[in-house]
């Protein structure tokens, strides 16, 4: 008893010193009118500089840094969600096989960004749409982008009030959710130049890696076994798995969810222009999005294989609150959470405000923004417990587009109108077009088993 008061306590404190610590360290200037990021992709070991349009220099990474920042740009949350998306309809090996060709193929898509990039000397992916369709639909992709990010802040927030709930005994979820958004969120939600919040990327990669190597090693010995495990009689553990060749309309929901899960293309001009050796970018990309992949496994089946059919949408949420390791699984996903919220907040605010000031409006009150930003984030993630409903339809609709549909259209369009569309690149380039229908096929099936499901 005394241990949970000193934890909730502890949590009191860090949930207070957290923005203050934040806002001390990142500076303040006016509200950008609009960006094509969701994080920022800094570069470690460093070696070079390029100067890019307008005069700015940065600073060119190496293939390994690289690597890194992308894995940790593409890795987030949403490996929490994976082991219940299995759980609704998929065996392991059909498990294993959609995450391998989902993450292949969205490997492949962001390499296409990329080389459109190259063609075309545009320099982000609103540039790039601009170049390949037009200038007056570039408010496509920051909707695109505003809903994504605001549906990622919805499933942040939902993941807080799952763990800080653990913790703090005395208040519902609904509460929780309230008061951190009030409390840590909206001052976070306020910083405009995040360059300080360098340090946190290292933070949530830890914090994945951890949330892995636990959910493995709590598959492996043994203390959720039915009848036989410590924790058993702690929580509910199902013996009922799929077969391992069980394959239906359901797996669509994984899908999904891994259709989230890998997204990072709208950063993908960056991570090219930013690369030393550009000839070595599909190669960067390829190996980036396998480490992915072996990461997305071992998360999916450790959940899996430890309570079966009973994974929640949240996989954290089914361990023992008892078991010391899952406490710490919640506590660093938590604040890894916290510390990077407002990289994807400033995701949803700045793509809103290019939204708005596409329809002419170009001084946008920041606190009437941010405001009204938070209130529909909070009122969803309050409304919706389950967070693998909002990650499924995210990943089915916006996923699909962003990953699947985007990147063969753009490519394809760029290469036509750079090389010409009687060339032999142009008949080459065209092949790509196969992934559309594919693309609408996950969004349109994916969001419907989500919503029945």
């Amino acid at each position: 008893m005394m241990m949970m008061k000193g934890m909730q306590q502890l949590l009191l404190v860090l949930l207070l010193v957290i923005p203050l610590f934040q806002i001390a360290t990142c500076k303040l200037p006016t509200l950008p009118s609009s960006s094509s990021s969701l994080k920022n992709s800094s570069s470690l070991n460093s070696k070079h500089k390029v100067t890019l349009k307008g005069g700015d220099e940065k600073q060119l990474s190496s293939m390994t840094s690289s690597i890194f920042n992308l894995v940790n740009n593409v890795a987030g949350a949403g490996i929490l969600t994976l082991s219940g998306g299995m759980a609704k309809g998929t065996g392991w090996i059909p498990a294993l096989a959609i995450t391998s060709l989902v993450g292949l193929v969205s490997s492949h898509t962001f390499i296409l960004i990329g080389k459109a990039c190259e063609i075309s000397n545009t320099d982000s992916f609103k540039s790039l749409w601009s170049f390949a369709l037009s200038d007056k639909s570039t408010w496509i992709v920051d909707s695109t982008i505003a809903i994504m990010c605001a549906s990622a802040s919805v499933i942040y927030s939902g993941i807080l009030g799952d763990v800080f709930s653990t913790f703090v005994t005395k208040y519902s979820r609904s509460q929780l959710i309230i008061m951190i958004t009030c409390v840590v969120l909206f001052p976070l939600g306020m910083i405009d130049n995040l360059s300080g919040l360098a340090f946190t990327s290292l933070l949530g990669f830890l914090s994945i890696v951890y949330t892995v190597i636990f959910l493995v090693i709590r598959a492996l010995d043994g203390s959720y076994s039915p009848g036989t495990g410590r924790f058993a009689a702690l929580t509910t553990v199902s013996t009922n798995f799929h077969s391992s060749s069980t394959l239906s309309f359901a797996s669509l929901i994984l899908v999904s969810n891994l259709s989230l899960a890998y997204i990072a293309h709208y950063n993908s001009p960056s991570f090219y222009r930013e690369l030393d050796h550009k000839s070595k970018y599909p190669q960067m990309v390829h190996t980036s999005f396998v480490i992915l992949i072996a990461l997305y496994s071992l998360a999916m089946f450790g959940g899996y294989f430890t309570f079966g059919n009973t994974c929640q949408g949240n996989i954290l949420m089914n361990y023992a609150s008892q078991d010391l390791l899952s406490t710490c699984a919640r506590l660093a996903t938590g604040l890894s959470i916290l510390f990077g919220y407002p990289l994807l907040f400033k995701g949803v605010r700045d793509s809103t405000c290019g939204v708005i000031g596409s329809l002419g409006w170009k001084d946008i009150p920041k606190v009437p923004l941010v405001t009204s930003l938070f209130m529909v984030i909070t009122f969803i993630a309050v409304k919706v417990q389950d967070i693998q409903v909002i990650v499924g339809l995210t990943g089915a609709l916006l996923g699909s587009f962003v990953c699947f549909i985007c990147p063969p259209v753009l490519y394809i369009l760029a290469v036509g109108k750079t090389l010409g569309y009687d060339s032999l690149e142009y008949q080459k380039s065209r092949k790509n077009a196969a992934l559309i229908p594919f693309g609408l096929f996950v969004g349109i099936l994916g969001a419907y088993m989500t919503l029945i499901s």
